[in-house]
């Protein structure tokens, strides 16, 4: 059987960290490798990070669950933004375990049982789709049946990078996460609309996720920063796409950190 890499980028909010993770180790049914870039918390999470890991291979807990290998951790010493630490953490997979699959993963989430499994079983029969998710927005969209397997298509936009699973063949196709729009913003759209550019098409497991990370956990300053950095990179995201379908911009992007 392949595996998966599964790469989350973490800054501060150390108890939703605790509680993806938790969601991580039981509802992953397929092997896999994890990845976990830090943009600089400050809030215990690296602390906890480092000895949660490192006392599970003290104990000789390694495979732990699914999760085939010691996660590897790489520190940033400020926030470098959510594109950037996306790509970083997309570089390692690459380096430490380049495995067949890969899969962005946000720290503030939960997955159904048997998310993963079902994701990739779900691209391996419709070869169509580029990047099966899990729903983590308000409300799911309908139910298709392709190839004996039922998901939800999402017709148009892109999948949002909570959890999203996509081929290593997709990657080198698209390359890396869009840094242009500063440190948080349109980079999720904006891969996903170098997808359908591609000419694939998109959707998620029938299940849906649960976004624990918002709703009153996505209040005061930091909804206001993610609010204005959206405003601001809107004109921007919408001449990318212009400029990706008419061929003039390349939908390949280098690593960029």
């Amino acid at each position: 059987m392949s595996y998966c890499t599964i790469m989350m980028v973490t800054y501060n909010r150390i108890e939703l960290t605790k509680k993806m993770l938790s969601s991580l180790w039981h509802s992953t049914d397929y092997p896999f490798n994890l990845v976990i870039v830090d943009n600089g918390s400050t809030d215990g999470t690296v602390e906890f990070l480092k000895e949660t890991f490192n006392e599970l291979l003290i104990h000789d807990k390694w495979p732990f669950g699914n999760c085939a290998s010691m996660p590897h951790i790489h520190l940033n010493e400020k926030n470098m933004g959510i594109a950037i630490g996306r790509n970083l953490a997309l570089k390692l997979a690459n380096e430490k375990f380049n495995t067949e699959w890969l899969c962005t993963v946000d720290n503030d989430v939960e997955m159904p049982q048997g998310w993963l499994k079902e994701a990739i079983s779900i691209m391996q029969v419709n070869a169509a789709f580029g990047a099966i998710g899990v729903n983590m927005e308000d409300s799911p969209y309908p139910i298709i049946d392709l190839n004996g397997k039922a998901f939800q298509e999402k017709p148009q936009g892109n999948l949002g990078t909570a959890c999203m699973v996509f081929n290593k063949k997709l990657h080198k196709l698209l390359g890396y996460f869009n840094t242009e729009y500063g440190p948080y913003g349109e980079e999720d759209a904006d891969f996903g609309m170098r997808v359908r550019v591609l000419g694939y098409k998109m959707g998620y497991i029938k299940e849906m996720g649960n976004h624990f990370g918002s709703g009153e956990n996505d209040q005061g300053e930091y909804r206001e920063f993610k609010d204005a950095c959206h405003a601001k990179n809107l004109a921007k995201f919408k001449e990318n796409c212009r400029l990706y379908y008419s061929k003039i911009k390349s939908y390949y992007i280098p690593f960029r950190a």
